[in-house]
């Protein structure tokens, strides 16, 4: 009996002690300010990206476009039909474009206007581009032009007057759009263009008409304006 009591009492003295050791466990959490730590200090709240205006995608529903650049043309390059002298010319090319942005796709018209020594080549229609946004701050870009084209001012044709041309083509391009700011943005593009013209005019031995085929070359600088919901990230 007394062997019994014995371990009974040595059982109720561990609880007890484990008991008041779970108490003081308790009992001791530290807190920053008791350690002695200062808290950490929060980190300030990110900016907001609404506010920034700058941004490394370009957006924006409604993006009008302002262009220049040199240019190359031979009117006759592929074909001659009037079979007189239709020589290659330089100068430099402007142009105009509205259209809506739907994320990394823009459609809308454009029109371009280039000045060459003897006479102007007029271009005017179907504006469409493609942007690689996934890309950030530079995006490769891809222009696809549908147009009616003709010449102004002047003639095309050696010994020819009285000029009338119609015609039209297609543009393929291929450059880098920069965003600089949320609203604004740069692309540099090349473009090629191949042009069918119907061209008519007076000869010495009377009327003269043909077609003509050749291909423009021209190297575009623009600057791109985007509005209405535009953001950070669009």
């Amino acid at each position: 009996m007394k062997y019994l009591l014995s371990i009974v009492a040595v059982v109720v003295i561990f609880d007890a002690s484990a008991m008041a050791q779970e108490e003081a466990a308790v009992g001791t959490v530290t807190t920053p300010e008791a350690s002695g730590e200062s808290p950490a200090a929060e980190d300030p709240p990110a900016e907001d990206d609404e506010k920034s205006p700058y941004s490394k995608k370009v957006g924006g529903l409604l993006r009008i476009e302002f262009g220049a650049g040199p240019s190359a043309y031979d009117i006759g390059q592929f074909r001659n039909g009037l079979n007189l002298a239709a020589p290659s010319v330089n100068g430099p090319e402007y142009s105009l474009s509205a259209g809506v942005g739907l994320g990394g796709f823009v459609i809308g018209a454009g029109f371009r206007w280039a000045n060459y020594s003897a006479y102007n080549l007029m271009k005017f229609g179907l504006d469409i581009q493609g942007i690689l946004r996934f890309i950030p701050y530079v995006h490769p870009m891809l222009r696809i032009n549908l147009y009616y084209a003709g010449t102004r001012n002047g003639s095309p044709v050696i010994g020819l007057t009285d000029v009338k041309s119609n015609g039209g083509g297609v543009t393929l391009g291929a450059g880098l759009r920069i965003p600089i700011v949320r609203w604004i943005s740069f692309a540099f593009t090349f473009d090629w263009s191949l042009i069918g013209l119907g061209v008519s005019g007076d000869t010495t031995g009377g009327r003269e008409k043909g077609s003509l085929i050749g291909q423009q070359l021209t190297g575009l600088f623009a600057v791109t304006f985007q509005f209405i919901g535009v953001r950070r990230g669009d």
